[in-house]
């Protein structure tokens, strides 16, 4: 016979018991007879029998519930895990292996952890560091464009007579990356991959592009231009890729004479060709 019964069964044997007592009190041979028509054994209804009754010392309902939280092995506190995970450095909290060995715990508990809410996986960030003299010139930097009205009130210059220029680096070819071509389904005509072919993929050359946005307004973006940092040459001899004689176009190192000449001849021309 089963010693655990669900608790439905408990609530009616309970009450069962309650029907054939006097007083708190079952005449002799009740247990037993009980026992049998439930198909239970007589400790079984004996221990539902006291229980009952020590909850009803309270003045309170009786509760005969079968008590499963004390069945299988405890769960571990949650609160010392979590002691011991805030003792361990974080350079050795970069992944669930590292934190298990550094804690000395399972990686069920971490993950259980991570499940439950305890932990999260956050972003190690880096942020710039700020010397005085960097938050001086931020600083500066503001109130320069801090302007006065003639109400003697203030606002902030809006900046749209302000282009900024920086320079960006592109790589000439892009390694990698997915395309979708077709596979020739229903009479569909059929793609190959594409290839592209390169001495290296690890060397792949780099071109400078000088940019130059402002803030965008109305129907424009703010976008002036964006140009390359290369020179034309002729080649002098001939190879396997061209013959000789033949204008071809190379990247060059930005010099102060560069940048001036882009400057004249690039820059300041596309901001005129975008005034209204």
């Amino acid at each position: 016979m089963t010693t655990q019964i669900r608790d439905d069964l408990a609530q009616a044997l309970w009450e069962t018991l309650l029907l054939n007592s006097s007083n708190g009190r079952l005449p002799h041979g009740d247990i037993k007879r009980i026992a049998d028509e439930f198909g239970f054994g007589r400790n079984v209804v004996g221990r539902i029998w006291r229980k009952g009754l020590t909850s009803m010392d309270s003045c309170v309902a009786a509760v005969v519930k079968a008590e499963w939280s004390r069945r299988g092995r405890k769960k571990v506190d949650r609160a010392g895990l979590c002691e011991r995970v805030a003792q361990v450095p974080v350079v050795d909290r970069e992944n669930q292996r590292t934190l298990q060995l550094a804690t000395n715990t399972s990686a069920y508990l971490i993950s259980q952890l991570i499940k439950e809410g305890y932990l999260w996986r956050a972003l190690r960030r880096t942020c710039p560091l700020l010397t005085p003299k960097h938050i001086s010139d931020r600083m500066k930097y503001c109130a320069d464009r801090v302007l006065r009205t003639m109400k003697g009130g203030h606002y902030f210059d809006p900046m749209y007579d302000v282009v900024h220029l920086d320079e960006k680096w592109f790589y000439v070819k892009k390694v990698g990356g997915k395309v979708y071509v077709l596979t020739g389904k229903d009479d569909v005509p059929i793609d190959d991959p594409p290839v592209q072919y390169a001495q290296s993929k690890r060397h792949i050359k780099k071109v400078m592009f000088l940019c130059a946005v402002a803030r965008p307004r109305g129907d424009w973006d703010g976008k002036v231009g964006i140009w390359p940092v290369v020179e034309t040459y002729t080649t002098q001899r001939a190879s396997v890729n061209r013959p000789a004689g033949v204008e071809e176009v190379r990247p060059v190192s930005m010099t102060r004479e560069i940048y001036r000449d882009m400057l004249v001849n690039d820059v300041i021309p596309a901001i005129k060709a975008k005034w209204p």
